[in-house]
């Protein structure tokens, strides 16, 4: 997400600075980093966050950094505290010592952990790995610092979001990279449902965030809040790229304790952002399977996602 944000600020003309961890590739920003300020630094390392901040004197601050954990391993539930909850405590502390508009921060629909479908903002937080826990107190944090200094701090919740440049690990790119080399695709039974945003679509609702008034001091669910069985999706996939091969359905076990539907209620985002998704999940599929069709041809994908 925080990629095709920040190509679409530089599109907008913002003065853009991106900050990233040192040694990570920069694929992703390729086309526009020569239009932003790129700053290798870590949100665990509080003094160099807080000469960053008061050297650049930011106005609107999206907050994306985060630890990509496909599996969610409780035992990794040390680095997610550090990584996730001290670098937003970190950064917020920083720009406490400056002058700013607004300050994004993004948690995550697996806050809402297995509370009854639609998610709405004002259930209760039951997150069920340490990713989520680690999310969920970022947001804690965020909506105390809100309520007794007075910060302008927005959190958004993004739901399941897909499109280029995603890691080939995840369900939609996973499934059209197998079919790209002729491999069945291994999956679940596929009955649970999630639902799929287009990124551009969950973008837009980033800048809204930033650029509402009504929306500080909020938590915000982004997301179409429709749900599709995940068989449906492959199948859809593997018709729409012509496949000669079927998905290998039943392949894979469901996970403990799966969640057999996964999607938002997405009133406040319509009432307070004026936001509403404009991408299908036809026309978001065809986006992405040109681009990964694109990259796997030309032998990008494998630079970019090195073993995938």
């Amino acid at each position: 997400i925080g990629s095709h944000l920040g190509r679409e600020m530089s599109r907008l003309g913002a003065e853009l600075h991106l900050l990233d961890r040192p040694g990570v590739p920069d694929f992703r920003i390729r086309d526009y980093r020569n239009r932003a300020a790129v700053h290798e630094s870590d949100l665990s390392d509080r003094s160099a966050i807080r000469e960053l901040v008061r050297s650049i004197r930011p106005e609107k601050v999206f907050h994306l950094a985060s630890v990509t954990d496909v599996e969610r391993s409780i035992d990794r539930s040390l680095e997610m505290a550090q990584n996730i909850l001290l670098g937003t405590l970190n950064l917020i502390s920083a720009l406490g010592e400056v002058s700013f508009q607004c300050l994004v921060n993004t948690g995550t629909c697996e806050e809402y952990g297995d509370n009854p479908t639609p998610f709405r903002e004002d259930q209760m937080v039951n997150p069920v790995s340490p990713y989520s826990a680690a999310k969920a107190s970022s947001t804690i944090f965020c909506q105390m610092f809100h309520k007794t200094l007075g910060l302008p701090i927005v959190t958004v919740r993004p739901f399941l979001t897909y499109g280029p440049f995603q890691n080939p690990k995840m369900l939609i790119p996973s499934a059209i990279v197998s079919t790209l080399r002729g491999k069945r695709f291994k999956m679940t039974g596929g009955i649970q449902t999630r639902e799929f945003n287009y990124v551009s679509d969950i973008v837009e609702g980033f800048i809204r965030a930033a650029t509402t008034r009504e929306a500080i001091g909020q938590i915000v669910n982004i997301g179409n809040g429709i749900e599709y069985p995940i068989r449906e999706v492959v199948e859809t996939i593997l018709k729409m790229m012509d496949a000669q091969v079927t998905p290998e359905i039943g392949a894979l076990p469901y996970r403990a304790g799966e969640a057999w539907h996964f999607y938002c209620d997405n009133g406040k985002a319509r009432k307070i952002l004026g936001w509403k998704p404009k991408v299908s999940l036809k026309e978001g599929l065809q986006k992405t399977i040109s681009w990964y069709r694109e990259a796997y041809g030309s032998g990008s994908l494998f630079e970019h996602f090195p073993g995938c």
